[in-house]
């Protein structure tokens, strides 16, 4: 009898852990750089990176957990930082989410980087074939509420996002039915500041298994006025901002226009990116940059990227980045 009652005890134990919904994912890099300037001079650094995301779920409510380790091995600037928590949950047909979490402005990283705010609170329903979406920040300032409107319309997924006193954004991107694999992202934002209104066109297509890409980018002006154009052009697949591997400018705001045109293939088991354009910047039109990125799955599961780019950093100087990063992906559930 009481070996009975143990196994049932037992088994209810089992049964409660077994609707206990909890992942663990992640990726982990190493990244080593260096930059060659044709005044002279070369400097090189490293970085080690480790992002872990917790889930846990019961029923139709979650608690999610960003986890971001950046160069813990250093003394100086070695961080452990949990800069996202959050929990989602349903009332009646509304969603809610609060907490500390991501959001972006457009339907893709570009014009403006996605950015994380402490304290705010989301709520979203659908109505129609359309979803609206309200987020407040949970300090009582107005000046993160936003209110976002999302669909499918003739095929196409459409945003609208509108920040109060800041700033409307729209967003377009999908598939056309014109040759193999073709399609388009726009996005325009329109800002309550003056001269700081923002426009991105991009597109791609496939010819003969080689993924061609195009994207305009163009700004009022730069500097303050638009210091929050902190996206990367990411439609293109390796940004014109960014770190290891890029030919980087220093920020979108110093940008005031940029025309780009990109290739993706398979050549012999690594995937190749190659990207090149011409820049404007507040003074000097007509700079020009290239970045070619050659990407390796390894047997061992790691991924190894190998980087080279150019850069005019002004009309008679220019910068060389090299770059290589190796990373992994990683479940557990």
């Amino acid at each position: 009898m009481k070996k009975q009652l143990l196994i049932a005890a037992v088994a209810a134990t089992m049964t409660s852990v077994a609707f206990a919904d909890i992942s663990i994912s992640g990726s982990a890099n190493v990244k080593m750089n260096a930059a060659e300037l044709s005044t002279g001079g070369t400097t090189e650094g490293s970085s080690m990176n480790m992002d872990i995301d917790f889930a846990a779920k019961n029923g139709g409510t979650a608690v999610y957990a960003h986890l971001d380790i950046d160069n813990a091995g250093t003394v100086s600037n070695g961080q452990v930082v949990v800069d996202k928590l959050w929990m989602t949950t349903s009332i009646g047909s509304v969603n809610v989410k609060a907490g500390d979490f991501s959001s972006c402005v457009g339907s893709v990283e570009g014009i403006q980087a996605c950015t994380t705010n402490d304290n705010k609170i989301g709520l979203s329903t659908n109505v129609g074939d359309f979803k609206v979406g309200y987020t407040k920040s949970m300090n009582d300032s107005s000046a993160a509420d936003s209110i976002t409107l999302s669909g499918t319309v003739a095929g196409l997924s459409v945003k609208i996002k509108d920040s109060e006193d800041t700033y409307t954004n729209f967003s377009v991107k999908g598939d056309l039915a014109v040759g193999t694999g073709t399609g388009f992202y726009a996005e325009m934002m329109n800002r309550d500041a003056a001269d700081s209104d923002a426009t991105l066109l991009a597109a791609h297509t496939v010819v003969n298994g080689v993924t061609l890409k195009a994207a305009d980018y163009s700004a009022d002006a730069t500097s303050v006025t638009n210091a929050l154009n902190t996206g990367d052009i990411r439609p293109l697949g390796t940004s014109l901002i960014g770190d290891y591997h890029t030919a980087a400018a220093t920020s979108m705001a110093t940008i005031k226009d940029a025309t780009l045109f990109g290739a993706n293939m398979d050549v012999a088991g690594n995937n190749v990116n190659i990207v090149v354009g011409e820049y404007d910047n507040a003074t000097v039109n007509g700079l020009d940059f290239a970045d070619i990125v050659v990407s390796r799955k390894l047997a061992s599961g790691a991924t190894l990227d190998v980087s080279y780019g150019t850069f005019d950093d002004t009309a008679s100087t220019d910068t060389t980045n090299y770059g290589a990063q190796l990373s992994v992906k990683f479940y557990s559930y």
